[in-house]
This record gives C-alpha cells, structure tokens and sequence, in this order.
C-alpha cells in the first residue's frame, strides 16, 4: 500500500451522501456485489465501511467507506470482524485478515480429512443419536407380557434395551421411538 496519508483527502459524509454515493459504486461495479459477483438489486446494497475508535484518526482502513454490498455479505463480514476481535485472533503479531480468508477459502475447497483408506469421520457431535423408545410403547409391550420373569423397568436412558428388543421380538411387535 502506499504511504499517500500527506495527500489524502476525506470528505465527511452526512447521511443524505449515502445514497448517491451507494448507487455511484454500485454502477462502477456494474450492479454487482463485489464478494458475491452477482447483480444485487440497489435497495439490497449497502455501504460498507471500516470502523474506527473515537481516538483514532481517519486512514485507508479506519473510518472510510470500502464498498458498496450486498446488505447479508455487509452483515456477515461485520460479524467476522467482531468476532477477530473478540477473541482477539486480530490482534495477533502478523494476523493479516486477507491472507486469512485466502487461507479458509483454500481449506474450504480442500473438504473433509479422509484417511489413506478414503474413509471419512463424522464427528461425534453430528452423530445421529439413538432413538428414544416411546413410554406409551412400552406400556403396550408390558400390557401382554404373560411370563414369570419380572418385567425389566422402562429405562432412564430411554434406549431400547437388548432385553426389551428381545421381548419385542418374542411378541412380535415393533417399538415405536420419537
């Protein structure tokens, strides 16, 4: 970037400006969102800008407008930014946010791990959960149940059990789960 801050002029903008000046960016970009590359209706444009603190000075990156956006990309990059800040990412030696968002595109495009099987891994997270057998279920099973042994309890966990499948299974029904 060069050091031009001697020369620079900016133009404080009142919030009338801010029309002209979104629909003026707007043409130049040929009515597209510069991050979406589509066309974007005007009324769905927004100016962004670099924020800056009360005690900082205006600068290429403080203070000024960047573009002009669609209005959900504006959100979604303020929401990145906050969240750089917050957990203090930004803040680190070196951190400079372009390089990092050619680095998570390139990892976006490289998808899942797979192992030198091809195997892929579903974390445990996005594991479908075992299904939780219906206390109404299994009160019809209990209704018919006509043997000596006692009757196993309905269990906390709700998962079918092996002794309540095998029950299942003797009398010939199908649990029913939620």
């Amino acid at each position: 970037m060069i050091d031009n801050s001697k020369t620079l002029k900016f133009i404080e903008m009142k919030q009338k400006d801010i029309k002209p000046l979104k629909e003026k960016i707007w043409i130049k970009n040929n009515k597209k969102c510069p991050v979406l590359d589509k066309e974007i209706e005007l009324d769905k444009i927004v100016l962004d800008h670099a924020h800056k603190r009360n005690d900082e000075a205006y600068s290429e990156s403080k203070g000024v407008i960047r573009e002009s956006l669609d209005f959900r990309v504006n959100a979604t990059l303020g929401k990145l930014e906050n969240s750089l800040k917050r957990t203090g990412l930004i803040y680190t030696e070196g951190f400079n946010i372009s390089q990092f968002l050619h680095n998570a595109a390139d990892y976006f495009e490289r998808g899942p791990y797979r192992d030198e099987e091809g195997n892929l891994y579903v974390h445990p997270t996005e594991v479908t959960p075992e299904p939780k057998l219906m206390k109404r279920s299994y009160n019809e099973l209990k209704k018919i149940y006509d043997k000596k042994a006692k009757f196993p309890e309905y269990p906390k966990s709700k998962k079918l059990t092996k002794q309540l499948k095998n029950i299942y299974e003797y009398y010939n029904m199908t649990p029913k789960f939620y």
